[in-house]
């Protein structure tokens, strides 16, 4: 399983393990939510925490990632929506579909491969 985390900001979604995010800075947001800790929050169903809101989801081994309805709608998001990666750490990948890094993107002067 693998943990989601929404934002309507920029319409997009950050992916990161247990494994990576416990022992990082971030790990608060695993030991103060027992339901994510111990994997006891269904998957696909956002917890608030801190004004941010996280889920569990599953990412198939060819590396997709499939979003319920409920995700698409909680993300305000629809089907056929481009979404760019707009930033990569050591824990997590984040993308995103709307907001200031994508209008950033869309008036950057290079190319910007598309996968």
């Amino acid at each position: 399983m693998y943990l989601f985390t929404g934002s309507k900001v920029t319409g997009g979604f950050c992916v990161t393990r247990k494994g990576l995010l416990e022992p990082s800075k971030l790990g608060h947001i695993l030991t103060e939510n027992p339901d994510l800790l111990h994997y006891t929050a269904a998957p696909g169903v956002f917890l608030r925490y801190k004004g941010r809101s996280y889920c569990w989801t599953t990412i198939t081994n060819d590396g997709k990632i499939a979003l319920s309805k409920n995700m698409m709608d909680f993300l305000e998001l629809a089907p056929g929506n481009a979404l760019l990666s707009i930033r990569s750490s050591d824990i997590a990948f984040t993308m995103g579909v709307k907001g200031p890094l994508l209008e950033k993107a869309q008036n950057y002067e290079g190319e910007i491969p598309i996968f």
